[in-house]
């Protein structure tokens, strides 16, 4: 029977394939003409100069992906736009998501489960919204393969069904699902558990650079006509004589700097903070959003294929995790804390999101493949903003609510529905302020194009090799971030002074980031260290210890660029290290697991190999390497290491980097060798006591209604 099933599913999924992948083309067209750009990019100053003379249609507060995306269909209408953000573009929720631009198949299972036809009407949206942004943006989004493994023989045909429906509801010409055997799946995928593995269906969804995604949105506003400002707080809001909204206060963070921007109409797009600013227009204003943590670690390529990424909905706990590919990283996630508040959910990953998340890999993976705490690069996580509970969330999943004031706040939304939203943010807009746009409709689904699409194709890398003389990744990477524009970068890049490649000088050996990409980051608002590492540069969020190597020589540049002294220098140096600590998994010593394990040697035997460390950490890094400690241990008069007991004491207690360890792991791995044995070093047993403790607190599921669904 099972064999039977395997042939029937393999044979219709194949005939329901419509060849190669991609966006619907019959539909990337309009009656609207394509607006064209009204200007270069204005400078940070300029916008602040505007904001003192212009009398605007429409103030947006928040410049993240809604907020972003209401200011470009704005512009792209002819309204006068401005947008501020407190922090950078893109800063909170909006850089820190899973990279997909799902469909909503998770909404899908909600719909056939309750035969609920909003949930149908969503997913066709997202899948729509999906096609539009890839036209909107081609070079920052690309179809990607996920694997969806099957457990059980029965769930073949269930599956089939329900990815059939999806597929149908997905735009002409987008790529088909497939089925594959179990064998075939492990080739795919080989770290993949084989037991109870029947097969895997392959599904295609978009992934993108969110953070980049963001930046081009409000940069291509700027082009538009919109006038735009990051590092921007909104400390009060303007009123008219009838006491309603009329623009707002905001203090510039970088000079103290305070400016009144007058606008006819005032958006609210602040995300999980929009109560409060809600509450500058009303201070007795009930809520209108929650939150929810959303945790995410960063591993090495070699957990995941690079071409092919895997959702697994069928978790013990219920809950699903995936391993996606990334920017030559894996992503997994995710782990999900509930909260009312902001001040309730952490700015980092906790150390049991941590453990959940290695603890779902093992359940997943190979039994004979090391799932290793020291392997995670970065862990960050952000604030899913979700409405409050209402009958209008028995329809959609965000809220556009107008205060007693006249103000507009948005609440809720995806990356997948973000430009849907902001249409019809804009429209209410209209609406409310009485504006008079030159186009009615909005032009940003099928006329307009991100700054950089236009003429770029996935191939033009190429030229950037042969008439640049750049790297391979090197020049893909500027191609896939910077679209056409790449061609602009790759001429003000320094030569590398090797025969090999002829211009760009990396700013680290694993990356394909080079110097160039700092001065271009400077004039797309860059206005801190932790705007460019995190932001322009995605390096904080791939290895965050990276991050930090290379934090004094961007800071040289942008001290170059933007007139910094050594004491501003050395400042932003600081708050970077800060940033990267308190969001981006760089977790103090002190709050290391280990710490608690004894080290087993007399107090002697402690001073020498403390000693000894402190030589062969010749650059003061407060870290050694693993050849570092195999040279110590022959020193013990050891002639072979013991391999084995080598890496069962480096599994437990490497919690810091690959292949180095720093003085109390130096300590405990001696120790270990000392007394021949690892068996004290009790750590996988304060992994199931953290995994306890988790299921015993206060974690929830969120119904897919509420939360966008997810793949």
């Amino acid at each position: 029977m099972a064999k039977f099933i395997q042939m029937a599913i393999m044979l219709g999924s194949s005939k329901l394939s419509h060849g190669a992948f991609g966006f619907d083309e019959s539909s990337q067209g309009s009656a609207e003409p394509v607006p064209l750009m009204k200007r270069e990019l204005p400078t940070r100053k300029m916008c602040l100069e505007a904001f003192k003379r212009t009398q605007y249609d429409i103030l947006i507060i928040g410049g993240g992906a809604v907020g972003s995306g209401c200011a470009l269909d704005a512009a792209t209408r002819g309204l006068k736009t401005a947008l501020v953000e407190a922090e950078d573009f893109g800063s909170g929720t909006s850089s820190k998501s899973s990279k997909l631009l799902h469909g909503g198949l998770r909404d899908l299972e909600q719909a056939i489960s309750h035969l609920d036809v909003s949930a149908f009407r969503r997913v066709r949206c997202s899948l729509r919204e999906r096609s539009n942004i890839g036209y909107l943006a081609p070079h920052l989004s690309q179809m990607m393969p996920i694997l969806l493994p099957v457990r059980n023989w029965w769930e073949a045909p269930l599956y089939y069904m329900k990815l059939k429906m999806y597929h149908l509801m997905a735009p002409k010409g987008t790529k088909s699902f497939q089925y594959l055997s179990a064998d075939e799946a492990l080739e795919v995928f080989p770290l993949m558990r084989r037991q109870e593995l029947f097969g895997a269906f392959v599904i295609y969804e978009a992934q993108h650079d969110d953070a980049r995604m963001c930046l081009s949105l409000a940069l291509t506003a700027a082009r538009y006509g919109a006038d735009i400002c990051n590092h921007m707080k909104v400390v009060r809001l303007l009123k008219n004589r009838e006491g309603n909204v009329a623009g707002a206060e905001a203090v510039d963070q970088l000079s103290g700097k305070k400016y009144q921007i007058r606008a006819k109409v005032v958006v609210n797009a602040t995300g999980h903070m929009s109560d409060v600013v809600r509450r500058l227009e009303d201070t007795e204003a009930k809520p209108l959003c929650t939150s929810r943590w959303n945790s995410i670690i960063v591993l090495p390529r070699f957990y995941c294929p690079e071409q092919v990424g895997v959702f697994d909905s069928h978790t013990p706990d219920g809950r699903s995790i995936f391993l996606l590919p990334w920017q030559g990283h894996t992503l997994v996630g995710t782990s999900d804390l509930p909260g009312s508040s902001s001040e309730e959910l952490p700015s980092q990953p906790t150390e049991l999101d941590v453990q959940y998340l290695l603890e779902g890999i093992k359940r997943f993976v190979t039994p004979d493949f090391d799932v290793r705490r020291c392997d995670i690069l970065a862990a960050w996580g952000g604030y899913k903003p979700v409405p409050v509970q209402s009958d209008i969330l028995q329809r959609k999943n965000y809220v556009i609510h107008l205060g007693p004031r006249h103000m507009l706040s948005v609440v809720g939304g995806t990356w997948s529905s973000f430009r849907a939203i902001s249409e019809i943010t804009v429209n209410a807009a209209i609406t409310q302020g009485d504006l008079s746009p030159l186009s009615d409709t909005s032009v940003t689904a099928m006329s307009c194009q991100l700054d950089g699409a236009s003429g770029w194709s996935p191939d033009m890398f190429i030229r950037l090799v042969q008439d640049f003389g750049m790297e391979r990744d090197v020049a893909e990477h500027l191609s896939n971030t910077y679209g056409s524009n790449a061609f602009k970068l790759a001429a003000s890049a320094d030569n590398s002074g090797l025969g090999w490649p002829i211009v760009g000088k990396r700013l680290h050996s694993e990356f394909p980031y080079i110097e160039a990409e700092v001065r271009q980051g400077v004039r797309d608002f860059a206005c801190t260290l932790q705007d460019m590492v995190a932001r322009r540069l995605r390096v904080a969020f791939l290895n965050v210890q990276v991050a930090e190597q290379i934090l004094p020589q961007v800071a040289n540049i942008m001290a170059q660029e933007l007139n910094w002294t050594n004491e501003q220098k050395n400042r932003q140096i600081l708050e970077a290290r800060s940033f990267l600590n308190s969001q981006m998994g760089s977790f103090p010593k002190e709050n290391s697991l280990h710490q608690n394990i004894p080290i087993k040697m007399s107090v002697r035997l402690v001073k020498k190999f403390a000693t000894q460390f402190n030589s062969l950490d010749d650059n003061k890094t407060g870290y050694v390497s693993i050849s570092d400690c195999c040279r110590a241990i022959k020193n013990l008069g050891i002639k072979e290491v013991p391999v084995d007991l080598m890496h069962n004491v480096l599994s437990d207690i490497d919690c810091h980097a690959q292949g180095k360890v720093n003085l109390y792991e130096f300590l405990l791995l001696m120790s270990a060798i000392v007394q021949g044995e690892s068996t004290y070093l009790n750590y996988a047993q304060t992994c199931v006591e953290l995994k306890q403790a988790s299921e015993s607190g206060s974690r929830g599921s969120l119904p897919i209604e509420r939360c966008g669904g997810g793949l």
